[in-house]
């Protein structure tokens, strides 16, 4: 009678049991697939349809190009809520015969450029911006344009475009400090470079300071450029129109998409109001109850703080560095 210690015995002696099959052993290792999903894409797929209407293809590389502008200026709005006051911490000059009055102006100007330079930038933005702002109402003003029909799509980014504006202008409306710093800078570099400044650069810093402490500078620069183009009105009101049906549908998200909506429409009534238009003669494209009941809402944020860490942490750094320079002297 077998026992068990033969039926174990039996059941190695399978392990070296040759079975051959005849086949090759080709099967290669398996691989982990890792798939991404982005529906962030600016775009990027609109060569996919260029069999397809030449005008969508056209209005995708059109708000493809608005989109990185929005980005920008999204940085930029960052940059100037986070703004904080980095002139005072420089040391203050008692008198003119100080030894190391040299000293604090070349520091003075070391640490403050970088974040001058991000202004002049800022502005630089600003024009460009709304350059292209008017150039694509324009082009959608021009009157063949006027005989065929604008995507949605196209509108709502014009609508980001004015709520970008409006975010800016009111931001650095309420930014003394950069007013400030940009003083200090200034008069630092005006006595390090006292007869050595050359026109562009004396012309570009004027420009500066007027940008930054008038109000609404963005605002009338926009008008401006805006009653210059013909037929500018009806652009606007169909963009409102749009941001109205889309609020009054609730055809948004987050808050953020919401405040949009309403700070387009509010803008874009600032930008119509003018000598050019007069918004009374609009009652029939513009209705101006269904504008007062969208502005019902209690409150409306000026600007989301979720991308403003960065822009923190380079004050905090810039500050804290000024701070050490004043107790070192």
């Amino acid at each position: 009678m077998a026992t068990l210690q033969d039926a174990l015995t039996n059941v190695r002696c399978l392990e070296a049991l040759a079975l051959p099959d005849e086949q090759p052993t080709i099967e290669p290792e398996p691989a982990s697939v890792v798939y991404e999903v982005s529906f962030d894409t600016n775009f990027a797929d609109r060569t996919a349809f260029i069999t397809g209407i030449g005008k969508y293809n056209e209005e995708a590389t059109i708000c493809s190009g608005l989109n990185v502008i929005l980005d920008e200026g999204e940085s930029y709005a960052a940059l100037l809520y986070t703004w904080r006051s980095m002139s005072r911490a420089v040391p203050a000059i008692k008198n003119q015969e100080q030894a190391n009055r040299m000293e604090i102006y070349q520091k003075t100007v070391s640490i403050l450029g970088p974040e001058v330079n991000k202004a002049k930038e800022m502005m630089r933005f600003v024009f460009s911006a709304s350059t292209r702002f008017c150039d694509e109402v324009r082009t959608l003003a021009h009157p063949e344009k006027r005989k065929d029909f604008i995507s949605e799509t196209y509108l709502l980014t014009l609508a980001k475009l004015i709520n970008m504006f409006a975010t800016l202008d009111a931001l650095k409306n309420m930014k003394a400090c950069v007013n400030n710093d940009l003083a200090c800078y200034k008069r630092a570099e005006g006595i390090l470079n006292r007869g050595n400044v050359d026109a562009f650069s004396l012309q570009e810093s004027q420009n500066l300071s007027i940008f930054f402490a008038t109000n609404n500078s963005v605002t009338s620069h926009l008008k401006k450029q805006l009653e210059e183009v013909s037929g500018y009105e009806d652009i606007l009101v169909e963009t409102m129109n749009l941001c109205c049906q889309y609020f009054e549908q609730h055809v948004y998200m987050v808050p953020k998409e919401k405040y949009m909506l309403i700070k387009a429409v509010g803008y874009g009534l600032v930008l119509l109001d003018g000598n050019v238009v007069n918004i009374n003669k609009l009652q029939k494209k513009l209705v101006l109850s269904r504008i007062d009941r969208l502005f019902r809402v209690r409150s409306t944020a000026l600007f989301d703080t979720h991308c403003t860490i960065v822009h923190v942490i380079g004050v905090i750094v810039t500050t804290v560095y000024l701070c050490l320079f004043n107790c070192w002297l």
